[in-house]
């Protein structure tokens, strides 16, 4: 399948080394032209998972346009705040697009990247689920969530990715599956905040934050309930608040530190997802109902220290 993949971060490396196993004929568009030159040339990305070599690469370069030529499919990699940079000049999408994003789309809203692309006249799906680059990279066992705007796209999603160490779980849940890989990152913020409580802490934090999720899914989205039943939405939120790959859990834990939202953002180096994505969310008119949503918010905003979300956490725990 002739396949463009949009974004060269960690992910984009990840996604470009299994549309590559899969053989797809693989359309590569990342941001600099020095990363460009260096995939042409030696196979290989400077900095990102320098070790790992992407042989049968058809096109590489900066050229949106070039890279979106007669595709049969689009995968999105990008850091959410970086869509309508890259996409805004197009007022039609060409194809069907996979959103492989979790964030919201810069300017201060609450649109999603399915949303964006939609009203740009895509059909699309999404890709999310428990999946750190570092992880899929070496080929480690990883399942995630897949849902489509139409049902004959799911055979596409399947051609396109699903493999041995990397499986696809249908869900027709579009809105709650993109929005869980939203939330997920402003509630690991939270839980790297507190990371020098102590494990109990922790454990007992975590447990409350996804009773607290799935209201707050259910006010976003409360047509697409059913898909609270299921336990598998709650996977991403778990490696996203614990694992030691996390970015905005070690943001978090910089900001219990005592570091300022800019210094920690720069301490971590790469795009912390949740941090912007709690701008958007800041307009949200019902935030104000769930206290630890509303905690990190205020925390992120400035509007309160970091030590002061023991009282919200303790309101939430009783």
């Amino acid at each position: 399948m002739k396949v463009a993949l949009v974004g060269g971060g960690s992910w984009g490396c990840a996604l470009a080394r299994l549309l590559l196993k899969k053989g797809h004929h693989l359309r590569w568009w990342v941001h600099a032209e020095d990363i460009a030159h260096h995939l042409q040339v030696k196979r290989q990305h400077p900095s990102i998972f320098p070790e790992v070599v992407y042989p049968d690469l058809a096109w590489v370069g900066t050229d949106l346009q070039a890279a979106l030529e007669e595709v049969e499919a689009c995968v999105l990699a990008l850091p959410a705040r970086h869509i309508e940079s890259v996409l805004g000049g197009w007022s039609n999408l060409p194809g069907f697009w996979v959103s492989c994003t979790k964030g919201l789309v810069g300017g201060g809203g609450m649109q999603r990247p399915s949303q964006y692309l939609q009203a740009k006249g895509a059909e699309v799906a999404v890709l999310s689920g428990p999946s750190h680059a570092e992880e899929v990279i070496q080929d480690r066992p990883t399942w995630v969530a897949f849902a489509a705007s139409k049902p004959e796209l799911y055979g596409v999603g399947q051609a396109l990715f699903d493999q041995p160490t990397f499986r696809l779980l249908p869900t027709p849940y579009l809105n709650a599956l993109e929005w869980v890989g939203i939330l997920k990152n402003l509630y690991a913020i939270l839980l790297g905040v507190v990371s020098t409580w102590g494990e109990n802490a922790r454990a007992a934090l975590a447990a409350v934050t996804l009773a607290e999720m799935q209201r707050v899914l259910q006010a976003l989205v409360p047509e697409e309930s059913p898909f609270f039943l299921s336990p598998g939405w709650a996977g991403d939120f778990l490696v996203t608040a614990f694992s030691m790959y996390s970015r905005n859990q070690r943001f978090g834990q910089l900001l219990g530190q005592g570091y300022s939202p800019q210094t920690a953002l720069q301490k971590v180096g790469m795009v912390v997802e949740g941090y912007y994505a709690a701008q958007g969310l800041q307009t949200w008119p019902h935030k104000s109902e769930f206290p630890l949503l509303r905690a990190v918010l205020e925390v992120l905003a400035g509007q309160c220290p970091p030590a002061s979300l023991r009282e919200a956490i303790t309101q939430a725990l009783r």
